[in-house]
């Protein structure tokens, strides 16, 4: 272990991207500067979201995502012990203040120097931006090689502000119950929803268990500690007052191994022969010689071998969470492999799903992994899903935030959950749904999923609770599998086990999204299939020419609507509901440009749903008298009945799909990806198999494409009033 360590500052300034480090213990590290990224326009990161988004809208939506994530007011040297400790030399003396000199205000680029520049052997440098020697540093910021970053701030008390000591215990009951700690002013809210950025952005770039940061403001300074349970806090302290503590945590950091400093050490650069190298580009579709390949070890297949491909890529830029990322690689069995049969005993590509899994706070309580899950399936005999599954946990990967909210220190309200990073890989890598080369071929899909749904709830009594356009992905024959059971429960283990929704939001029920205390059912999931087939038309499908853009940003939008409730859990649903009540979903406008069965099988699957969302009768005209309207009544009445019987089981969706599976369907009308929208002007970022990204894939946590103007979620009693319709008008709509 090297015990001299020369911190070389650097004379950059930029702004993002690369590719990661392979940080060894004791190495050398290098700081540069950088400006803080400007506000711009960028098209939103979450997969199936249609609206564009800027800075300021995704900070507010992180920030909200972060309240109750927030840990602290860790002390210091509780930090330092627990989280960065050191065995060996202790921290030399610091011969003077280095940041005596650091501006209280002004430009941020202006506060930077006293921290770049070198003041003494044991604090030479810190910044916006610290890197390892050992790897070409970048000149600009870089979050896939980035080892620590520094946030600076012109006031002190605006993101965190510590409950002061001499309050009495009642009132730092209040102070707790009130949020003190985390202000909830527009320019606290945003900062802190800006580290979440940065942090998100960090993590998403590189193969990390948890990370480091420094928040520098005005007088004090704060140490961070992240992961996807959260950010543990410390206590403010004053950087020229006490500067040891800064030259301490650097000391600290720079001693730490790059396991203690947060990398995955289950992911390593490959070192493979140049023709075995080729050979993996070549099974990938990678046609870049120079593209970095990592080696990734499958947890339960130790001494088997390993899988090989580029490094995880991912659009998410939330940290808290699942923070799945997924891609396809190359598996590479051991020339002594135990494995001698199957599909593991052959070199061949392979689908890897690299996520945090959610534990249970409770010791009682064990959540079932993907990998167990599949299993029972297998037992079971459910079709359509893929075989010789394989998964774990990685080793070192429990967070550590949720450990510390009931610290004496704690000075906010929390509501962490405990998560697992873990791994998991099967045989089968096939294409989006979305990726249909005829609508038939989608419908099949679709099918084929509701198929395996099926089978899974009647037989082994699993429900999936998470039906997703990025979980259903197409076979090279066109048949659909089900997939991502991550999320799945046995039905008599249907219960809250965690404070957060579970699913995807556009895909979700609209029951789920206007009440997040409701229990996810069978009918959830259901509607949830509808949503699916729904949404890949209106995003994919040509239409015709009277069907602008505007038509298509308008309608999409009922898939992305929220209602912010700081604090609180984001709802929505209304536009969905609405719709389902009206008779009017997924759109009034859309037809395609090709004739399909589609349009109408959507419209036969939408039916029972307004069982759900629609009132079956109107009190103010009824009339006893009249036999007619007491016939129609009848109607309607036994109308919902069937309706509400059609959501207990797949019965009515598999034999009303398997019809018109029956009819005739056109043979080329394929998914088109550049249909005219506000999305169409987005950077695109959906992946080649399943994209399950975790944050807005949320566990309860909604697409970032909301507005920080709309409109409070109306109450219940609003949207039943606004739903409820005359008889006629629903007869005239079921016609």
């Amino acid at each position: 272990m090297s015990k001299t360590h020369q911190f070389e500052p650097a004379k950059r300034q930029s702004s993002t991207r690369a590719t990661a480090s392979n940080v060894q213990h004791g190495s050398q590290l290098e700081f540069t500067s950088d400006s803080t990224p400007a506000k711009k326009k960028f098209g939103s990161n979450l997969p199936y979201t249609s609206t564009p988004q800027d800075y300021e809208s995704v900070r507010d939506h992180l920030s909200n995502e972060m309240e109750g994530r927030w840990v602290g007011a860790m002390p210091v040297e509780e930090f330092f012990k627990t989280f960065l400790p050191v065995a060996g030399a202790p921290l030399p003396e610091i011969s003077e203040n280095p940041f005596q000199n650091v501006q209280e205000s002004g430009p941020d680029s202006g506060r930077y120097d006293p921290f770049v520049n070198r003041r003494d052997p044991t604090m030479d440098a810190a910044s916006r931006s610290v890197y390892n020697c050992d790897q070409p540093v970048p000149n600009r910021t870089d979050f896939s090689q980035m080892e620590l970053w520094m946030e600076f701030k012109s006031n002190d008390g605006v993101a965190f502000w510590d409950i002061p000591t001499n309050f009495t215990e009642n009132s730092r009951q209040r102070a707790i119950k009130e949020g003190w700690f985390t202000p909830k002013t527009n320019d606290g809210r945003l900062i802190r929803g800006q580290l979440a950025h940065y942090a998100g952005a960090m993590h998403s770039m590189q193969f990390r268990n948890f990370s480091f940061s420094v928040l520098v403001e005005s007088h004090n300074a704060r140490f961070l500690r992240w992961d996807p349970s959260g950010a543990i806090v410390t206590a403010a302290f004053s950087y020229r007052a006490q500067p040891k503590l800064m030259a301490e945590f650097l000391w600290r950091f720079d001693h730490l191994t790059a396991k203690e400093r947060g990398h995955d050490p289950t992911i390593k650069p490959a070192d493979l022969a140049d023709e075995v190298a080729a050979r993996v580009r070549e099974k990938l579709g990678i046609e870049r010689d120079d593209t970095v390949m990592y080696r990734f070890e499958l947890p339960g297949m130790a001494g088997s071998g390993y899988a090989y491909g580029p490094k995880l890529t991912t659009s998410n830029r939330s940290l808290v969470s699942r923070c799945t990322r997924n891609q396809p690689v190359v598996w590479i069995p051991a020339l002594d492999s135990v494995v001698t049969e199957g599909p593991w005993s052959q070199e061949g590509k392979i689908y890897m799903k690299d996520t945090w899994r959610f534990l249970s706070n409770s010791p009682d309580i064990k959540v079932i992994p993907e990998h167990e899950i599949y299993k029972e399936l297998y037992c079971h005999e459910v079709p359509n899903i893929p075989e010789h599954v394989v998964g774990g946990d990685i080793e070192g990967g429990k967070t550590r935030t949720q450990e510390f909210a009931r610290a004496a220190w704690l000075c906010v309200k929390t509501r962490t959950s405990p998560y697992q990073h873990y791994r998991l890989f099967h045989p089968v890598v096939g294409r989006p749904i979305y990726e249909f080369e005829c609508t038939k071929q989608l419908v099949t899909g679709v099918f084929d999923a509701l198929e395996a749904h099926s089978h899974a709830f009647e037989k082994a009594k699993i429900l999936h609770r998470d039906i997703s356009a990025g979980n259903i992905i197409l076979t090279d024959d066109g048949r659909g599998l089900l997939i991502d059971w991550e999320l799945a429960k046995l039905v008599s283990d249907i219960g809250s086990r965690r404070p957060d929704r579970t699913g995807t939001w556009q895909f979700m029920s609209a029951k789920l999204l206007e009440d997040p205390t409701k229990l996810h059912e069978l009918s959830d999931d259901l509607e949830s299939f509808l949503h699916v087939l729904a949404w890949i038309t209106l995003r994919y499908l040509p239409a015709v020419a009277a069907y602008s853009a505007s038509n298509r940003d308008q309608d999409l939008a009922k898939f992305d609507e929220v209602f912010p409730n700081p604090g609180d859990f984001e709802s929505g649903g209304n536009a969905k509901a609405d719709a389902f009540a009206a008779g009017t979903y997924p759109s009034r406008k859309y037809r395609p440009r090709i004739s399909t069965p589609l349009l109408k099988l959507l419209r036969r699957l939408r039916l029972p749903f307004k069982s759900l969302y629609g009132e079956t009768t109107s009190d103010e005209h009824q009339n006893e008298n009249d036999v007619k309207r007491e016939k129609l009544h009848d109607m309607l009445l036994e109308i919902y009945v069937e309706d509400k019987k059609a959501l207990e089981t797949s019965t009515f969706f598999l034999r009303e799909t398997r019809r018109a599976l029956d009819e005739v369907w056109p043979p080329d009308d394929k998914a088109d990806r550049n249909l005219p929208g506000s999305f169409s002007k987005m950077k695109q970022t959906e992946v080649k198999t399943t994209q399950h990204r975790s944050s807005h894939l949320i566990d309860s946590k909604a697409p970032s494409s909301r507005s920080s103007k709309r409109a409070a979620s109306p109450t219940p009693e609003q949207r039943s009033k606004r739903r409820c319709m005359p008889a006629t008008s629903q007869a005239e709509a079921l016609a």
